[in-house]
């Protein structure tokens, strides 16, 4: 399983592999340059002379570049490496929609479409779904009391969610581990 992170949430002790994706050197991080915006471009979107659709569009074909390396692809040893093991991977920015690590996972997510996997990166900064009903919040809270795998993501305090389970829409979460949808769809 793939999952994303800020950099702010670096520092916890973890099982899990970790890398960064970024310019800079940080400290206790393997980094893998391979997979982050090359500078100029980095440097194009935050000074807001591209709009984040040009940025996209220039990002995925570099990580497309990338790809075609065959065996000597990052992106494409990540994707397949994240299928038998949990990886952690930082970036430096903060939370959001408009992320590069957000465009790096939604590129993973469509390799692995294309090989039939059933996997999804998880962005562990992403806000919970909208629209869940109460039945369907009570119902992850029950599953998540008595889910062995359960590990809380927690926003102020409050459980939000696991990192394994991925919202599939506003209200189906499916469970990588259990390999089931624990919150089923509902019509209100």
């Amino acid at each position: 399983m793939l999952y994303l992170d800020t950099l702010d949430n670096f520092g916890e002790k973890s099982t899990q592999a970790q890398f960064v994706i970024c310019h800079e050197t940080v400290k206790g991080l393997r980094n893998i340059l391979e997979l982050t915006p090359v500078a100029e471009l980095l440097k194009r979107w935050e000074a807001q002379r591209i709009t984040w659709e040009e940025f996209q569009q220039a990002f995925k074909a570099q990580l497309h570049e990338e790809y075609d390396n065959g065996e000597k692809s990052q992106l494409r040893r990540l994707a397949s490496y994240c299928l038998e093991n949990d990886v952690v991977i930082y970036s430096p920015e903060s939370s959001g929609k408009q992320t590069y690590r957000g465009v790096l996972a939604e590129v993973i997510n469509s390799i692995w479409e294309q090989t039939g996997k059933a996997t999804r990166a998880v962005d562990r900064t992403a806000e919970p779904a909208n629209g869940l009903t109460k039945i369907h919040r009570e119902s992850m809270e029950r599953t998540a009391d008595i889910c062995k795998y359960f590990q809380g993501s927690t926003q102020n305090g409050f459980r939000k969610s696991c990192f394994y389970c991925a919202y599939l829409d506003a209200q189906v979460y499916s469970c990588g581990k259990l390999e089931k949808v624990v919150i089923p769809y509902e019509w209100v």
